[in-house]
């Protein structure tokens, strides 16, 4: 200190001390030998107050507190010259009469002409109060630095620092909020002491609000608002809080220049913050923030380890540093996963170690490119794992030697085992792929089969010789852009849509078959398959091959098969049509036109055969022989001998245009019926028809053709058999309904007749009704029978000539249920026969018998006989009446239409009178039966 109070003699050393100690932040004052002020600097007014200007002249120590007074004095005197004295602490008053705790030093000038003062220096001791309030503080910060210790995470700090602050620095709530990392917002990190709806109001807030903690986070200064403060400067704040604390403090928490957040303190009543405590809450504040910054700091170095360790654990890559002599100083963590060895187990190892021998050299020639801050060298070796097998590594290598953090090579090692399997398959494949392309080539080339190779764009890139041989065309001829060049164009469409799914795994699949050009003209069928190539690492489609075989004899054999089977079905459904037709002339035209379906002919005709010569039936098929003309030549000629006997054999006959098949001999060739066949229909042996079929031109006849005939005249000659036996059966039955009914016309005489008068008229109204045949059969049957349960009726009832007893008329009446109960077991009977028997007398009013039927319940067959009943019962004589006549009968059943009998029905049996003059005409007993 005294080499630096040297003054320069044109200066009074006096003079430069004050002016030095003017610039002085501390309070500094120059006192004479009697302790009496001689100079003070500016921060006196700081420190003392307002009015220190009274201090000028005063002694020391009357604004020193009288129990330090003494120390005082006593320090300045042991003080050596031109040395600081020791540090006391002593209480001196402010201009506001409060004592302020300060540090004294001092150093004696006396000695120095130039001065002859001595310089005394305060410094604040605001922690040195009286003694309890040290022992409190200090207590206080040791609790605290305690917590701080005693606890690991950020959050328990927190939580440790809110819960003993608030005890140790008397408060009843508090908050701790940090700086949001984009710097924007305080956000809450614990709160303790507030009530429940103060807690919902403390949310994140941003910077840019007017709040005590705000306020403090932007400027960094700490705040301390004693109830009329805080209502002044925020009463909004004020009024949320007011309730639940009178008066806060706001502290910064800063590490430095860097603010991370902002404790704040509420006291529920109005607390005066001295300067010492606010110099002690700002000191807490500055502890909280030192432990929150390191446990944040701690933390995130925990995050960043874990990150790190993670990341060297499952790193793909093994990390790797060796020194100058190759001894490896470092591996990462992942080498355990690939090579299976702990991180340790290689450290001061050669690192050629595990290196496969064989590839050392070219490890060390990479090496040997490294120089530092040159490009990084990459190498692929193979390295010994520890269960024994190979792994193949790709390692960049980068020389970082010159770097003192590292001092080595830097190695990243890549596990690229299946990228190498997968090459040396991709090379074996390859290699196979050359070979199985030159033995293609070689099979391809001696194949019977058309093989062709596509690009992907379809244009077609090689052929096989073998198109010489099929087609008639050079390999060279079929290449080109267009694959479906040569295809029929009836085929082509189906060609192309599967061309276009060709990149589909369907198409490999499907067998194409169509037809090919020949050089000549004329078309091949083949059948051909499809084949991807595939590249063998990617399975992309490169290119197509075709194999195309010739299936002309098959498709041949298919049509020619076919054709058989069309002519089989057609020949089925003849066979079905035939059951259908019971008509002879029907069934011979039916035979006639299948036949020129199912053969080469082109007409035909059909002739009846009797005893008086050939009668025509029927004739088909286009550009036929006018029928006059041929007929003429058949009355005139006879056949031939041999056409004759194949005739009477039942055998087709057939003859060519050179040949005759009459005699005499037509005129030869023939105009027509250039090729001909004679196919006789027997029935039971005896000769029916005659099918012949001819030609405008000469054809081959093929033994299929001459079978089916065959065939056809046997289904014929089969179906007019079944048609003769049905129709004797028809006439049999016939013949047995009509003696039935016959033989109840003999108990009862008088009604000789009236079964075939019944049925006569029947069959006339079935048909005006347009009953079917079926239909008309069934009612012509129930009128034969209809009175078939008379049998049962006793004669003396029956031959009655007198009028009947009311009991006599209830045995009359049963007839038709007893005829139905006899005749219903038949099973040929059908239905609308039983319905006539059953309900002939049924009455339109319902006033019939058995059941009283009416109207339309009353079965429409038995309604239609109800009506030829009735008028053959009125135009009939009975031992009671006379016979009426058509007009007098014709009106009964107009008056009885719509009450008895079906008014319809009256109506148009009455038309059939006027249309038809034999049934006006007719008479009883003058009715001829017809059995056909």
């Amino acid at each position: 200190m005294a080499h630096l109070l040297s003054f320069p003699p044109s200066l009074s050393g006096r003079t430069l001390l004050r002016q030095a100690i003017s610039i002085n932040a501390e309070l500094t004052l120059l006192i004479d030998s009697q302790c009496r002020v001689l100079f003070f600097n500016p921060a006196a007014q700081a420190l003392l107050g307002d009015s220190v200007e009274i201090l000028l002249g005063w002694e020391l120590s009357s604004w020193v507190h009288p129990d330090d007074q003494l120390t005082l004095k006593s320090s300045f005197q042991r003080t050596p010259a031109a040395h600081p004295a020791e540090t006391l602490r002593v209480r001196v008053r402010q201009t506001n009469g409060e004592w302020l705790w300060v540090s004294a030093s001092s150093v004696s000038f006396l000695d120095n002409p130039d001065v002859q003062a001595i310089m005394v220096q305060f410094r604040p001791e605001p922690y040195h109060q009286d003694r309890h309030s040290q022992d409190q503080h200090r207590r206080a910060l040791w609790e605290m630095t305690q917590v701080m210790n005693s606890t690991g995470h950020l959050s328990e700090v927190i939580s440790a620092l809110l819960t003993t602050g608030l005890q140790l620095l008397g408060a009843s709530s508090g908050s701790l909020r940090l700086i949001s990392s984009d710097g924007q917002q305080l956000e809450l990190s614990g709160q303790a002491g507030f009530s429940n709806q103060g807690i919902q109001l403390m949310d994140d807030l941003p910077l840019t609000l007017r709040m005590p903690v705000t306020d403090v986070a932007r400027s960094g200064e700490a705040l301390f608002l004693g109830k009329q403060k805080f209502q002044t400067l925020y009463p909004d704040v004020y009024q949320c809080y007011g309730l639940s604390f009178q008066s806060a403090a706001a502290l910064p928490l800063s590490i430095g220049e860097r603010l991370i957040g902002v404790f704040t303190l509420g006291f529920k009543e109005d607390h005066d913050f001295s300067a010492q405590e606010q110099t002690f809450f700002q000191m807490v504040a500055s502890l909280c923030a030192l432990a929150l910054d390191c446990r944040c700091l701690s933390q995130e170095l925990k995050r960043e380890q874990d990150w790190s360790q993670a990341v060297n654990l499952n790193s793909s890559d093994i990390v790797t540093v060796f020194d100058d002599q190759g001894l490896i100083r470092y591996e990462s963590g992942s080498i355990e996963r690939i090579l299976g060895y702990a991180a340790t187990d290689l450290l001061g190892k050669s690192i050629y170690a595990l290196i496969d021998p064989d590839h050392h050299a070219r490890v060390q020639a990479a090496l040997a490119q490294l120089s530092p801050g040159g490009d990084p060298v990459t190498v692929i070796f193979r390295c010994l794992h520890y269960s024994g097998h190979w792994i193949w590594l790709e390692s960049i290598a980068t020389d970082l030697r010159h770097q003192p953090h590292v001092s080595g090579v830097l190695v990243n090692s890549r596990d690229v085992t299946a990228r190498e399997k997968a090459r040396t398959v991709q090379q074996d494949t390859l290699d196979q792929l050359s070979l199985s392309e030159r033995n293609f080539k070689r099979l391809a080339d001696h194949s019977r089969d058309l093989v062709r190779q596509y690009a992907l764009d379809g244009s077609v890139i090689y052929a096989s010789p073998t198109a010489q041989d099929l087609l008639g065309y050079n390999s060279e001829d079929l290449l080109g852009p267009d694959p479906l060049h040569h295809v029929h164009e009836e085929d082509l469409p189906a060609l192309e849509q599967a061309f276009q799914r060709r990149f589909t795994a369907a198409f490999e699949h499907e067998k194409f078959e169509y037809r090919l050009r020949r050089r000549d003209g004329t078309y091949v069928w083949v059948e051909t398959v499809f084949k991807a190539v595939r590249d063998p690492e990617t399975q992309a489609i490169t290119a197509f091959v075709d194999t195309s075989r010739d299936i002309d004899q098959r498709k041949q054999a298919e049509q020619h098969l076919k054709v058989q089977l069309d002519r089989y079905h057609h020949l089925l459904d003849f066979t079905a049509s035939l059951e259908q037709l019971c008509d002879p002339a029907a069934l011979t035209a039916e035979a006639l036109q299948k036949s020129l379906e199912l053969t080469e002919y082109d007409y035909g005709y059909a002739f009846a055969c009797s005893a008086s010569g050939l009668t025509f039936e029927a004739q088909a098929g286009l550009n036929s022989v006018p029928i006059s003309d041929f007929m003429d030549q058949l009355r005139l000629h006879a056949f031939t001998p041999l056409a004759e006997q194949a005739i009477r054999r039942g055998e087709a006959y057939f003859a060519v245009d050179e040949q005759a098949f009459l005699d005499p001999p037509e005129e030869l060739p023939r105009p027509h019926w250039r090729s001909l066949c004679v196919l006789p229909i027997l029935r039971q042996g005896t000769l029916m028809s005659l099918l012949m079929f001819g030609t405008s031109s000469r054809i081959t006849t093929s033994q299929d053709t001459r079978q089916l005939l065959q065939n056809v005249a046997a289904r014929l000659s089969h179906a007019l058999e079944r048609g003769h036996h049905i129709e004797q059966l028809n006439i049999s039955r016939e013949e047995t309904l009509r003696a039935l009914g016959l033989a109840l016309e003999y108990r009862d005489y008088e009604t000789k007749g009236h079964t075939d008068r019944v049925v006569l008229f029947t069959e006339h109204l079935g048909r005006a009704l347009n009953f079917l045949p079926a239909d008309q059969d069934a009612l012509r049957w129930g009128a034969f029978l209809h009175d078939t349960g008379k049998v049962a009726i006793p004669d003396n009832i029956l031959l009655k000539p007198g009028k009947l007893t009311p009991e006599e008329w209830t045995v009359i009446r049963r007839h038709p249920s007893i005829g139905y109960e006899m005749l219903h077991h038949i099973p040929s009977l059908p239905p609308a026969t039983l319905e006539v028997v059953l309900y002939h007398q049924e009455r339109w009013n319902g006033s019939g018998y058995p059941d009283g039927l009416q109207g339309q319940q009353i079965p429409l067959s038995a309604r239609v006989f109800a009506v030829v009943d009735v008028y053959d019962a009125l135009t009939s004589v009975r031992p009671y009446k006379r016979a009426w006549s058509h007009q007098e009968a014709a009106e009964q059943l107009r008056l009885e239409a719509g009450v008895l009998l079906d008014a319809s029905v009256v109506q148009i049996f009455l038309e059939l009178f006027e249309t038809d003059g034999s049934l006006k005409s007719t008479s009883p007993g003058e009715v001829p039966y017809d059995y056909s």
